[in-house]
């Protein structure tokens, strides 16, 4: 029997996740090398691959292994009904952030070499971090009943290592071409993820950035400096330039995109705790998305994407169907009969709309009276404002400061 479609369903999920995941036949089934050859440079190769397959070799059959290995890295394995008999590895992937400090104390408890230290700290940073693996063990479940039913077991297994008794760590300069390929693959791994996260920010999908974000630890930072605020603060310049890019690439006006960066920027270099520096990363990748979904300028011709952007960049100025006309050299029947095709809405209604917007941030940002918040929002006369206030919100201006909303 068949499974290719639950597994390709599975497949699916997982990469949400950056999760990897192998299907092979059992006779056949390759070293397992999804640490980049770590292991081999551990002297733990034979012992690594003995456990998974002796494991899968010896294994029962409607079973669902939980390995947790020696090193906190985690896998899932079972055996596929049907023949030929196939294995499926899922893993490794961690239930809890390492620190580059744990991974130091480590590295000294099993006597690694400094040159090897820095290629454990790569190689945790490229794993997924699942920080509640009961949703993860949810879609296993979820699985296994689709190729079992619902008998089946779940086994836990766990290797401790606390010593270095075993570790043959090999010499440095023997293993340059090899050193060499695995910090490629590392690196490529990391612009992977850059370019990823471009895509998901240039399309505005934010589900798909709240994933990718969730498995973003302190790891995944590259230690450029010795400070780990500044190191921090240093990625997150740069990951504010490169969702900039992907949100122009999403079609958003440089006017829109040069207000959010700068915003950031100010935040970048006023955060003085770590915890916050870090946060400013998963809050850039989601206002940025959310920044394309508004402003995705693709769905309006180019005349009415000059009218949004007059009309957005100052809210206070003129900004009647006569005025903006004039401005953009067109007959004001014909940019209103446009302007409504594009946007569903009259040009009043647009306007209005991104005034009583502005109007509720401001009256939840401060203490500015209610005539001076009517007169930024481009209405001199503040009981007009105070009248479509209520009739957008439901409340007046003033319950609704009263309520905070």
């Amino acid at each position: 029997m068949s499974w290719e479609s639950e597994i390709t369903l599975l497949e699916r999920i997982l990469v949400k996740f950056h999760f990897p995941l192998l299907v092979t036949e059992c006779d056949r089934l390759p070293e397992l090398e999804a640490d980049f050859g770590l292991r081999r440079f551990l002297g733990l190769e034979d012992e690594y691959r003995n456990d998974v397959h002796t494991m899968l070799r010896e294994g029962r059959q409607r079973t669902l292994y939980r390995l947790e290995d020696g090193f906190e890295c985690h896998y899932i394995l079972l055996l596929l009904p049907g023949e030929p008999q196939q294995a499926m590895v899922a893993g490794p992937y961690l239930t809890n952030e390492v620190s580059r400090v744990t991974l130091l104390q480590r590295s000294e408890r099993l006597g690694v070499p400094p040159w090897l230290t820095r290629r454990m700290t790569d190689y945790y940073a490229n794993l997924p971090v699942i920080g509640e693996d009961s949703a993860l063990h949810n879609v296993f479940t979820a699985f296994a009943e689709g190729i079992w039913g619902t008998d089946f077991e779940i086994v836990d297994v766990r290797h401790d290592r606390e010593s270095s008794s075993g570790l043959v760590f090999p010499d440095q300069g023997g293993r340059e071409p090899e050193l060499l390929l695995m910090d490629m693959q590392l690196v490529e791994r990391r612009y992977i993820f850059e370019n990823e996260l471009m895509e998901i920010v240039s399309r505005g999908q934010r589900h798909r950035a709240e994933l990718m974000m969730g498995s973003f630890g302190e790891l995944s930072l590259e230690e450029r400096t010795p400070d780990p605020l500044r190191n921090t603060k240093n990625y997150c310049i740069i990951c504010n330039t490169l969702m900039r890019k992907a949100a122009e690439q999403g079609g958003v006006h440089p006017v829109y995109i040069d207000e959010l960066s700068s915003d950031f920027a100010r935040r970048i270099e006023s955060v003085r705790r770590l915890p916050e520096a870090r946060q400013l990363i998963p809050d850039m990748a989601q206002a940025y998305c959310r920044l394309v979904r508004k402003h995705k300028a693709e769905k309006y011709s180019p005349l009415v994407r000059k009218a949004v952007l007059l009309i957005e960049t100052d809210l206070s100025r003129d900004l009647s169907l006569h005025a903006l006309s004039g401005i953009l050299s067109v007959s004001p029947g014909y940019l209103s009969t446009i302007f409504r095709h594009d946007t569903g809405q009259t040009l009043t209604e647009f306007v209005n709309e991104r005034r009583l917007e502005l109007g509720a941030r401001l009256l939840r940002g401060g203490t500015l009276q209610i005539q001076t918040i009517s007169q930024y929002c481009g209405m001199t006369d503040v009981n007009y404002f105070s009248k479509l206030f209520k009739k957008h919100y439901g409340v007046t201006p003033r319950e609704y400061r009263k309520s905070g909303q």
